[in-house]
């Protein structure tokens, strides 16, 4: 089938690029964020120095001298230290810890947690989830378009968007298990109110509970399942009456989505002597000034500049009443909302990044506009031509960008519109004269 062509064709060279890149021999994985969600792993199994990180601190800079090895912990009430960064992803990076921290000991290699061993492991493990996603992506597009077009949908995420570089050189990053955590919230999504079966409810119950655990803002997610479908007042009161006879698996989900919540406040009272601590005390939201223009179109990080490819899947929210009218609602209520908040953060940027990474949330939903683009344009072969060539320059454009962002070619923060122009056929820092 083409559309698992397509995947394949992704994941061979994602997997390619991985082992280009090999960033685990730079000890260049668990730097900044991604250190910082994988200390809970190596303070409570390795050095036992939750709630301190000195012991941790001393290995991380070892490997990383140039970095502070303190950074991510801020001052809790009781005096001690805790992560600014919530534990939801240190749950996915266990399995990559564990494998590696077995293998090392097994075989009496360093297991300081933090040799490139350890760091090889997240980055595969990593991959994996994000392609795991992507998989999850296809089996959700099948139910509503043939596969011809799922193809060139899932080419165009998957290699036309910055979900690839965050599947790969930043695969540790958040973004690629909430892009999987999102995917499966709309497979499931779709399954439960299709047949209201109590394990696809408890299901999406773990799944809305991990996507909160990882970010909290992700909680707004929850509009997904509430709204889809509800395309008319007749639906709204046939869903009421739906969920009032299935008032129970709404409990169940309510439920596990609350107990998996309940861990991080669980976490900063056991450590840090309060049930809520503002890890991020300097680091606001301003939403009387969003950038909503520089989150579009500023070449520092303009989403639309970077990724354009998702130029059509706006355009595309338009032909959704035939294929899947169902996703309506929920893409025009959250749409909104997202890039309000998104863009509102003090830093709209957010760092070092490459485009707008916390958009990639919204992949798995903005792949059916795309999707019905690429549906609506195979009724015509000049259209079909046409939306082929975009997409491979769409490809083309990303992949090189996500190259020169990965050598540092593309600034990672305050890339102007003349660097922009200056670097944008370089592949390679040119010699010094």
């Amino acid at each position: 089938m083409k559309s698992l062509a397509s995947y394949l064709l992704i994941v061979v060279l994602a997997l390619l690029t991985v082992f280009q890149a090999r960033k685990w021999d730079a000890h260049d994985v668990l730097i900044w964020d991604m250190a910082g969600y994988y200390q809970y792993l190596s303070s409570h199994f390795i050095y036992d120095d939750v709630g301190d990180g000195t012991y941790t601190a001393a290995v991380r800079a070892q490997y990383r001298p140039d970095l502070d090895s303190r950074y991510g912990l801020v001052p809790a009430p009781n005096g001690r230290q805790v992560m600014k960064y919530s534990l939801g992803m240190s749950l996915f990076y266990a399995p990559a810890f564990f494998l590696a921290h077995g293998i090392a000991t097994a075989s009496g290699a360093v297991n300081d947690g933090y040799s490139p061993l350890y760091q090889k492991s997240l980055v595969l493990v990593c991959l994996s989830y994000a392609m795991l996603g992507l998989w999850l992506l296809r089996v959700v597009l099948r139910r509503f378009f043939d596969d011809t077009t799922v193809a060139l949908t899932v080419l165009a995420v998957g290699l036309a968007t910055n979900f690839f570089c965050y599947a790969t050189y930043e695969s540790p990053m958040s973004h690629g298990i909430l892009f999987l955590l999102n995917a499966a919230l709309v497979l499931l999504t779709v399954r439960w109110l299709s047949a209201f079966r109590w394990l696809d409810a408890a299901l999406l119950g773990v799944v809305l509970g991990l996507l909160g655990l990882v970010r909290v803002t992700e909680l707004w997610m929850v509009l997904v399942p509430a709204l889809w479908g509800l395309t008319s007042w007749a639906a709204v009161r046939e869903r009421a009456r739906q969920l009032w006879q299935h008032r129970a698996q709404i409990g169940l989900v309510a439920g596990i989505a609350g107990a998996l919540l309940l861990v991080q406040p669980w976490f900063w009272h056991s450590v840090g002597g309060a049930w809520f601590i503002d890890s991020y005390p300097n680091e606001k939201f301003d939403f009387r000034h969003p950038h909503l223009l520089d989150g579009l179109f500023n070449p520092r990080k303009g989403w639309l500049i970077y990724t354009p490819i998702m130029g059509l899947a706006l355009l595309g929210i338009g032909m959704l009443r035939r294929q899947v009218r169902a996703a309506l609602p929920v893409l025009l209520l959250l749409l909104p909302l997202v890039l309000y908040v998104t863009w509102s953060w003090w830093d709209w940027g957010y760092g070092g990044s490459f485009s707008q990474r916390p958009l990639i949330s919204l992949y798995p939903l903005l792949a059916l506009p795309l999707a019905s683009v690429f549906d609506r344009c195979r009724r015509s072969y000049a259209l079909l031509y046409g939306v082929t060539f975009v997409l491979l320059l769409c490809i083309l454009l990303n992949l090189t960008q996500t190259w020169q962002y990965y050598r540092g070619i593309l600034h990672c923060c305050d890339t102007t519109w003349a660097m922009y122009k200056d670097h944008f056929f370089w592949l390679e820092w040119p010699p010094a004269k």
